[in-house]
C-alpha cells in the first residue's frame, strides 16, 4: 500500500501573516510534503469565527513561503474563480512558480454555493451565489482559459513558465465526475473528508481516469494536532486505497 503524502492547508483567517509563514516553515522542517492556503477576501467567510480578524492574501503568503522554503509543494486550495479572471490567476501562479520552480500547483474551485457559510462573503461583496450547475459550467470554462493561457492561445505576455498541474476542489460527486472527465484537470481534492463513502468516491474517480496520471487528495481538519505530530496522526486514519495525498487544515 502506498502511503499518502501529507500537506498542510493554512487557514488565512485571523490576520497574522507571520504566523502563517512560521507554520509553513515548521511544516517543511517536520518533513511534510506541501503547503497550501485558500482564497478569501474577508474573514466573513471563516466558519469558526466569521468576521474575526482579517483574511490574508494567498499569493502574498505563498510568495513569502516560497522564499523561505526549498522543498515543499505550494499552491492554492483553492483559488476562487469569482475573485480573479483566469488570466490574473495564471499570472499569480506563474509568478509564484518563478520563485519556487517545479513546486507549484494551481488549485481552483467554483466558489460559494447558495446557503453555504462562505456565501456571507459574497453577500458582503454584492455578489449573488450561483446555483451549482451554473458554477460547474463556469469552472469548466475557467479551467479551459487557464490552459489556453499557458498554451499561448490566450492573452499574450501573461505567463513565461511551464503549465503547472491544475487541481479542482469539490465536494459533490457530480463536480468530481466532471473534473475527472475533463482532460485539462490533473487532480481533485475531495473536501468531504474521511466519510464512510469516501472509498466509493475515490473508486469512482479512479475508474474515470484509469488511463492517465491523476492525483486524488482529501481535505481534513487537523484539529489540535501539532504539525510535528501530523505524520503519526495520519498513520492512524482509515485512508482508502487510491488516495495520493492528505491535506490537513491547520490554524496557526
Amino acid at each position: 500500500m502506498v502511503t499518502p503524502r501529507l500537506d498542510v492547508v493554512l487557514s488565512p483567517f485571523g490576520g497574522d501573516a507571520t504566523a502563517l509563514l512560521d507554520a509553513a516553515i515548521r511544516a517543511e522542517d517536520a518533513g511534510l510534503d506541501g503547503v497550501w492556503t485558500f482564497d478569501h477576501v474577508s474573514s466573513l467567510a471563516s466558519i469558526g469565527a466569521p468576521g474575526s480578524g482579517a483574511s490574508r492574501d494567498p499569493f502574498a503568503v505563498l510568495g513569502a513561503v516560497a522564499a523561505r522554503t526549498t522543498r515543499v509543494r505550494l499552491g492554492t486550495l483553492v483559488a476562487n474563480l469569482h475573485n480573479r479572471l483566469p488570466e490574473q490567476l495564471a499570472l499569480a501562479i506563474d509568478t509564484l512558480a518563478s520563485l519556487a520552480p517545479a513546486r507549484v500547483v494551481c488549485g481552483v474551485g467554483s466558489g460559494a454555493g447558495v446557503g453555504s457559510p462562505f456565501a456571507r462573503e459574497d453577500e458582503a461583496l454584492g455578489r449573488v451565489p450561483e446555483p451549482a450547475a451554473v458554477r460547474r459550467a463556469m469552472l469548466a470554462d475557467y479551467v479551459r482559459r487557464l490552459d489556453e493561457t499557458w498554451a499561448g492561445r490566450g492573452v499574450p505576455g501573461v505567463v513565461s513558465g511551464p503549465r503547472p498541474p491544475i487541481v479542482v476542489g469539490a465536494g459533490s460527486a457530480t463536480t468530481l465526475r466532471l473534473a475527472a472527465l475533463d482532460p485539462l484537470v490533473d487532480g481533485v481534492n475531495v473536501v468531504t473528508g474521511l466519510t464512510p463513502d469516501l472509498s466509493d468516491t475515490v473508486g469512482l474517480v479512479r475508474g474515470l481516469v484509469a488511463e492517465r496520471p491523476f492525483e486524488v487528495s482529501v481535505f481534513l481538519d487537523a484539529g489540535g494536532v501539532r504539525l510535528e505530530d501530523l505524520r503519526d496522526h495520519a498513520g492512524s486514519l482509515p485512508v482508502p486505497a487510491g488516495v495520493d495525498r492528505l491535506t490537513f487544515l491547520v490554524r496557526p
